[in-house]
């Protein structure tokens, strides 16, 4: 009851926190921390495992655990957000003496799905002067899944990134080229009458992606000079089906230190913005979007106290104008110095639900699904801290409201027959808000043990569909890896993914269970340049439904090598 009661008190103050800020418009904008910045530049040194660091800015975390993906690193979350080229800005420590760096590692695998695994990553450097790397992925299936259309499968890219360090600036360019192949397996043909014939053609798709980013930022020891940032990013992401969607981005950040009261201990004022265009094409509509943002803010310190106060102002152009502005205001209390923080703030959001974006979530998306744009408002509140340099922990709630959220739903793939099956899938959007409880805990010991628990529970409130469709309101993620010996590695991850409603042909709610997904894997030094691993996913040989008629494989066996040169 005490439990209940204090959830009823936080919401309240929100909501009192919210009229304060929100008048007759939709809020907007993001967080913004320091921006002291440090420039680590060391050689690459690339592993089979990777321990997990806790997420110390307030985002909520979500798991991707998709089907037949690998990816061969211990407690490893994806997070199913879009693609970006342009890195954490680094600045510069400075060195006595220029050490150039090369290092090189190559991984090859193949698994029980006849999956070829290759990944290849290149890293190239001198200290304070420039960085290069290049990476090379390739991951294909090619086995069935008992009684459904056939479901093979690839993802392969190449990644380029180049930096140049100036004496004040730091200049970063990069490109992404990405193909991926799929089909749309969801359904039994013995199932379907005799008088349905589906194209093979028709069953396939593919999706390719060519992305460009070119960024400058200064680069001062002395943090009384001015900050200033500039960069442009754009991609070109199209199917077979003729659909295609071009975006380009101009952001910058100019911010200074001022001394605006002898009160605060540190004291900042900036200016970010930027400037958004989408241009859609599939084969019923066409539409060019523009999105311009501009963000006025002040950063501060007094004592424990850390605050960023802003307002961010947009001007949507779609098929109307519209403006809308926003409160951005993030405080942290450190009640403990590098031990506990208490932190809570308010901020939004106006964004595109893109066509890249769903079918990264979702690659069996029809290619002619709507693309709306998305206003958030988020409200939140939590602890994050360490104890002993060793457990990183932290929790918080967050309440959002939404006025186009998306919801996969099951459709037929557009040719007028009664008999076809709902094998693909659109999006539909409604509005409405979502009250979320999230928190993770991760020790390290060293190299020798390292554990993650996070997990997640969401609980929507909508306006028109009667349930939030393919999105659960449970998610749990477990992860361990441990030295048993001094050359060899064990891991494991466990995912639990809770209960979830569809839809099926006649517009029925239908129940997706609840599953669990276990993964483990070995990984054994025999120098320190060459390796091997051994991987299992999905032991449980569970063929869940992450998507309504979309069972995944079973169990599968993965084994390789590394080399490192």
């Amino acid at each position: 009851m005490n439990n209940q009661l204090l959830i009823r008190l936080y919401i309240i103050s929100f909501a009192l926190l919210m009229s304060v800020f929100v008048a007759a418009q939709d809020p907007d904008g993001t967080s913004k921390n320091h921006n002291e910045q440090v420039t680590i530049i060391s050689s690459f040194d690339p592993s089979i495992n990777q321990a997990y660091k806790i997420n110390t800015s307030p985002a909520d975390v979500t798991f991707n655990i998709d089907k037949p993906e690998f990816t061969y690193q211990s407690l490893d979350i994806n997070q199913p957000t879009e693609i970006t080229l342009n890195p954490i800005t680094p600045i510069v420590i400075n060195a006595d003496k220029r050490t150039s760096s090369t290092n090189n590692s190559l991984k090859l695998g193949v698994g029980s799905l006849f999956s070829p695994y290759l990944d290849f990553f290149h890293s190239s450097g001198q200290k304070n002067d420039y960085r290069f790397d290049a990476h090379i992925y390739e991951l294909s299936t090619f086995k069935n899944i008992k009684d459904y259309s056939p479901s093979p499968e690839s993802n392969a890219y190449l990644n380029l990134n180049y930096k140049k360090f100036f004496k004040y600036h730091i200049f970063d360019a990069g490109v992404k080229y990405s193909l991926k192949t799929n089909r749309y397996y969801g359904f039994k043909p013995d199932e379907l009458p005799t008088s349905v014939n589906i194209s093979d053609n028709r069953l396939k798709q593919s999706f390719n992606l060519a992305k460009v980013n070119l960024g400058i930022v200064s680069n001062y020891s002395n943090n009384k000079k001015l900050f200033h940032s500039i960069n442009v990013d754009a991609y070109y992401y199209f199917d077979k089906y003729s659909t295609t969607e071009t975006n380009a981005n101009l952001s910058f950040d100019v911010h200074k230190n001022f001394n605006v009261s002898d009160m605060l201990d540190y004291q900042e004022l900036g200016l970010s913005g930027k400037v958004t265009y989408f241009g859609n094409s599939d084969t019923l509509v066409t539409s060019n979007d523009m999105l311009i943002s501009a963000t006025p803010y002040f950063n501060g310190k007094y004592g424990m106290f850390n605050f960023y106060v802003g307002l961010n102002f947009n001007f949507l152009n779609t098929t109307t104008s519209n403006f809308y502005f926003y409160p951005i205001l993030d405080v942290n209390v450190n009640l403990v110095p590098d031990v506990l923080t208490v932190f809570a703030g308010v901020n939004g959001d106006v964004h595109k639900q893109s066509f890249l974006k769903l079918t990264e979530l979702n690659p069996w998306v029809g290619s002619t699904t709507k693309l709306k744009w998305d206003r958030t408002f988020k409200a939140y509140g939590g602890i994050r801290g360490n104890i002993a340099q060793k457990v990183n922990f932290s929790a918080q709630v967050t309440w959002q409201k939404f006025n186009n959220m998306f919801f996969f739903v099951n459709v037929q793939d557009g040719i007028s027959n009664p008999n076809l099956p709902f094998n693909k899938f659109a999006a539909n959007y409604d509005a409405g808000s979502v009250f979320g409880v999230s928190g993770e805990i991760s020790f390290a010991a060293g190299e020798k043990v390292n554990v993650l628990l996070g997990a997640k529970y969401n609980t929507y409130s909508l306006d028109s569909l009667a349930e939030p469709y393919h999105k659960p309101s449970s998610e749990v993620k477990l992860g361990l890896s441990f030295l048993a010996a001094k050359k060899i590695r064990i891991w494991s991850e466990v995912y639990y993914y809770g209960a979830r409603k569809a839809l099926d042909a006649n517009s029925n709610d239908v129940d997706l269970d609840g599953f669990i997904d276990l993964n483990a894997g070995v990984d054994y030094k025999l120098t320190d340049s060459f390796s091997v691993f051994l991987s299992l996913n999905n032991i449980l040989n569970s063929e869940y439904q992450r998507y309504y008629n979309y069972p995944v494989h079973g169990i599968q066996v993965m084994g390789g090598f590394m080399y490192k040169f």
